[in-house]
């Protein structure tokens, strides 16, 4: 019998440099912090990152890259002189934004980006799309179960799990070419009023409350059999993940020792993982071609 594993994604959103915190020199030590913490823990880091960071640091994320950190294209429209929220585009204004994102970055990596995340998760039916038009292959933009319209960001509904994304619903799984791997949460677990989930985001509770996070969604993926099971951490390099004693570096560390003993208290194993190697894992267990409609019905045993 093949042993129960967990792929580990460790995230962070890079944007130190955007207006709110315009701290390059930050953004660098925590980039650099985060890379220390997961080779110490034999992890590789997946940096998704705004234009403006790459361009303060290019050096940077050209040796993130080397040393086999997964580097992609993180997006908020605010820091390329837009309205802050993606959702409120159709979808010429969103290949245009997205896309000038996508050619600054290419000038700093020498590469196109294949993966992408969406300041606020905000998004609409049309991004999706977009996104393939663009190249991408697969990323991190839904919250299942947020609610926040003010941020043109709702997710009610949307797969807990990672799927191929739906070409006209972003709510429902589907069969465009592109793997959508939502941050782990506890969709029971409400914050911001109701309007948020709790999830893995590093800053946002301590590590006692993500180990309940952590545990939950082991037990979840484990009971409807997850084709690929994995536990997606997310931070920001606005910390300073470089210093010892720094809350939120001592609160990653325990995250990540919290996931591997969870699972192995199942009698499984972690294995490191970036969103790309996931995403991979993920086509090679679920082929494109084998991706179909969602069969859509409605619960009508009240009926009667």
């Amino acid at each position: 019998m093949p042993q129960l594993e967990f792929s580990l994604i460790t995230h962070a959103d890079c944007e130190a440099t955007q207006h709110a915190v315009d701290d390059a020199a930050l953004g660098e030590r925590s980039v650099r912090g985060l890379a220390e913490i997961a080779a110490g823990e034999n992890l590789h880091m997946t940096f998704l990152v705004i234009t403006t960071d790459f361009e303060a640091n290019p050096a940077l994320y050209r040796e993130m890259d080397r040393d086999g950190h997964e580097v992609g294209l993180h997006v908020h429209p605010a820091e390329q002189g837009y309205k802050e929220f993606l959702g409120i585009y159709g979808p010429a204004e969103q290949r245009k934004i997205i896309g000038e994102a996508a050619d600054r970055f290419a000038q700093v990596m020498g590469r196109r980006p294949r993966s992408v995340c969406i300041g606020y998760g905000s998004a609409n039916d049309h991004t999706y799309p977009v996104f393939t038009e663009l190249g991408f292959t697969h990323g991190d933009i839904s919250v299942p179960t947020r609610i926040l319209p003010e941020c043109a960001s709702v997710w009610a509904g949307a797969p807990l799990g990672m799927h191929y994304a739906h070409p006209y619903n972003r709510l429902l799984p589907g069969w465009l070419d592109f793997v959508e791997i939502p941050q782990t949460l506890d969709p029971d677990s409400r914050m911001w009023g109701g309007k948020h989930p709790q999830d893995l985001r590093v800053e946002l509770v301590d590590a006692k409350n993500h180990w309940y996070t952590t545990a939950k969604a082991v037990e979840r993926q484990i009971h409807e059999g997850a084709s690929v099971k994995y536990i997606h951490i997310v931070t920001h390099n606005v910390f300073e993940f470089g210093a010892e004693g720094d809350f939120r570096r001592e609160t990653l560390v325990k995250m990540i020792r919290h996931a591997r003993k969870i699972v192995s208290d199942k009698g499984g194993v972690i294995k490191p993982a970036t969103m790309e190697s996931c995403a991979r894992e993920f086509r090679f267990v679920n082929p494109i071609e084998n991706a179909r409609e969602p069969k859509l019905a409605l619960d009508t045993r009240g009926r009667g």
